[in-house]
């Protein structure tokens, strides 16, 4: 109710020069220049694309791709013909074909080979011996008796509330 009377009052409350703070003459004003604004901003972006498809592209898709058996009998496709043999083409319809930017696979040679360490290590015999392990299970028994009586005292604490 306050922020609706704070609000109200900027309509009737009047500036040094006479004229009240806000006003819906003014409100109206500031949202027509915006929205000239954004209007005029979404017609230069839309003409600027138009003009951008308009100019001829160097990487277009020809319209054919070639096809080809490599040695190990594998399917190769590619937008050039095979440098060492034969292969077959094939002319695709332009209109249907979908582009899009190709992914940077460099990551997966480097996960491929953080995965091989991993691996590694976990092939490696266990470095820690009977009595390691003994006193690390005893530790994490400490700890549970701890986090046991840490429960105890916070609903201890809890209750006595």
């Amino acid at each position: 109710m306050i922020m609706l009377i704070g609000l109200g009052s900027l309509f009737v409350l009047k500036r040094p020069d006479g004229k009240p703070w806000l006003s819906l003459g003014s409100i109206a004003q500031k949202t027509k220049e915006s929205t000239s604004n954004a209007f005029d901003d979404a017609k230069s972006t839309f003409s600027n694309s138009l003009e951008h498809l308009a100019e001829p592209s160097t990487d277009t898709p020809s319209g054919s791709i070639y096809k080809w058996q490599d040695a190990n009998g594998n399917w190769v496709y590619s937008d050039q013909p095979n440098p060492k043999g034969k292969s077959q083409t094939h002319l695709l319809d332009i209109s249907k074909i979908n582009r899009m930017a190709a992914e940077d696979t460099a990551i997966l040679k480097d996960l491929a080979a953080q995965k091989a360490q991993i691996e590694a290590k976990l092939k490696a015999p266990s470095a820690l011996t009977p009595s390691d392990v003994k006193q690390l299970m005893q530790d994490a028994q400490n700890i549970q008796k701890l986090m046991d009586e840490r429960t105890k005292k916070i609903d201890q604490a809890i209750e006595g509330q």
